[in-house]
């Protein structure tokens, strides 16, 4: 899958090689600065879209 179609979709159903072959775009745009907190896999995202049950973090 390219990464455009990736970012269309929860990081929450990202697969682990979907997630080590696009490290660097998570890095740098998808988990940079996290804001919310997925409340049903423990994952972090700057943005509410990127998660599937997204939870604002308390800071």
């Amino acid at each position: 899958m390219s990464p455009a179609n990736l970012l269309k979709e929860p990081i929450c159903k990202w697969g682990r090689k979907a997630i080590e072959k696009n490290l660097e775009l998570l890095s740098a745009d998808v988990v940079a600065a996290p804001r919310f907190i997925c409340s049903k896999c423990g994952r972090a995202a700057a943005q509410k879209k990127n998660l599937c049950k997204a939870k604002k973090l308390p800071y």
